[in-house]
C-alpha cells in the first residue's frame, strides 16, 4: 500500500487532448475532403 501511495503522490503529465492516431485520422479526412472537393487535382502515386 505504501508503494501505491507514493506513485499516486507524484503529479502526472496531463494527457494530450488528441492522440497521434486522432491527428492522423483528422489529416486523412481533411486530405480526402480536399481531393473530393477538387482542391487537389491530381494525386501522384
Amino acid at each position: 500500500m505504501a508503494e501505491e501511495q507514493r506513485r499516486s503522490d507524484k503529479p502526472t503529465k496531463p494527457s494530450p487532448t488528441l492522440s497521434l492516431d486522432s491527428w492522423a485520422v483528422i489529416l486523412a479526412l481533411a486530405l480526402s475532403l480536399a481531393i473530393w472537393i477538387g482542391w487537389i487535382k491530381q494525386v501522384p502515386w
